[in-house]
């Protein structure tokens, strides 16, 4: 897939750029909840690759669900702090979205100055793709440039309508991430493994009607484990899990079953409370008290050997109620042994859930590609376009 690709030869001295990023993470206390590899840091690098160039750098991004209404808990502020903790330097966030106040602000912009525009979907036309919000945007710019493949699958303005009104061009980080998966799309070597989990079957039965026939191995854990024990006449207890699913569930297992490799054994508890006592049971002895939180030790061991000696892995979602660091034992295991195949295979992980869990264990760097999407991943992955990435094609 080839991308207009913002180039290291242009002459950006004194340009306005737009760079839309995703600084779309958790805010604690005012404080934006970022790793040395999350979202905001790695978009960091390019920034300063464009302010270091002498352009005048005015990033976007959204925070939350605000619904079109300026609410002070969303304000883009925080993102604001990590950036400038990041590059070294103060960077303003405008009142406003766009209008002449905005303007003012960026005609006072000297040459590698950054400058955060406050939350985009603080104005409701973001998210409705409005060509007048588009435009208001672009009035700000020279050129634009996509550097949030996490977004790339909404049709929002900041990402698909300001396309038509710039110069646009894809970001380094962007570009990578496309680059990596788009060799999926060419020719995957195989063993082919992928893994899955989360709670949540509908996003992920996409994926796996595209890659089961070719794939020869899927690892399923988390939530989505329990639609296919569930499909398969077992008792859960109170176990979560998408009840609507479950008849998918059903026709893959009879279509594809002697590929989809489901949890012997798992974790219990009687409640989710941290200190809550773990029982290992086989999957055909959950009590109707149980709650599956995590894989069990049989089925860690089962999953390491799967993925032993694999050429393509790919990873998206939990295996537990990783939103407990006691129910993740089984999340850390397989992360170390998709990471341990890394060189000998290529290795692919997305999903805001794992990222946390990755950095915990000192892995961030250890794949081939930490994306940093979850549902674009899995709509690039499940063939579908994705308008962010569909308007920059060559």
């Amino acid at each position: 897939m080839k991308l207009r690709k913002l180039g290291s030869s242009m002459n950006l001295n004194g340009k306005r750029v737009l760079i839309r990023i995703d600084g779309n993470v958790p805010i604690q206390k005012g404080r934006a909840i970022d790793g040395p590899h999350g979202r905001i840091a790695r978009a960091a690098v390019d920034i300063n690759w464009l302010s270091q160039r002498g352009a005048k750098v005015i990033v976007m991004t959204h925070v939350g669900q605000p619904g079109g209404r300026r609410i002070s808990a969303y304000s883009a502020k925080p993102v604001a702090k990590r950036l400038a903790s990041l590059l070294g330097s103060r960077i303003q966030v405008t009142r406003t979205v766009v209008g002449k106040d905005v303007e003012k602000f960026v005609a006072k912009m000297n040459p590698g100055d950054v400058l955060l525009l406050e939350n985009l979907r603080f104005d409701q036309r973001e998210e409705e793709n409005a060509p007048s919000f588009a435009e208001a945007l672009a009035k700000l710019g020279d050129l634009y440039v996509n550097d949030a493949f996490s977004v790339s699958h909404r049709a929002h303005a900041s990402v698909d309508a300001i396309t038509s009104f710039l110069p646009s061009y894809a970001g380094p980080l962007l570009t990578s991430e496309v680059s990596v998966l788009s060799k999926l799309e060419e020719r995957v070597r195989r063993p082919f493994v992928l893994v899955l989990g989360g709670l949540k079957m509908s996003t992920k039965l996409p994926i796996m009607e595209r890659f089961l026939p070719q794939l020869d191995q899927l690892l399923v854990g988390g939530a989505l484990a329990t639609v296919f024990l569930v499909a398969q006449g077992k008792s859960v207890g109170k176990s979560m899990y998408e009840d609507a699913s479950v008849e998918s569930a059903e026709r893959l297992l009879n279509k594809f079953g002697k590929k989809i490799l489901l949890p012997r054994d798992v974790a219990c508890t009687r409640s989710l409370r941290r200190d809550a006592k773990q029982e290992m049971r086989s999957v055909d002895e959950i009590g109707a008290s149980d709650r599956i939180i995590d894989i069990g030790p049989a089925t860690r061991k089962t999953f390491a050997q799967a993925l032993d000696g694999s050429k393509t892995i790919v990873w998206n979602g939990p295996l537990g109620y990783c939103e407990i660091a006691e129910f993740c034992s089984g999340t850390r295991e397989v992360a170390r042994a998709i990471a341990a195949q890394t060189g000998k295979a290529t290795t692919i992980v997305g999903g805001g859930d794992t990222l946390p869990v990755i950095e915990s264990l000192h892995l961030a760097d250890a794949f081939t590609l930490l994306s940093t999407g979850g549902g674009a991943l899995l709509q690039f992955l499940s063939g579908e376009s994705l308008p962010g990435i569909e308007a920059l094609k060559l």
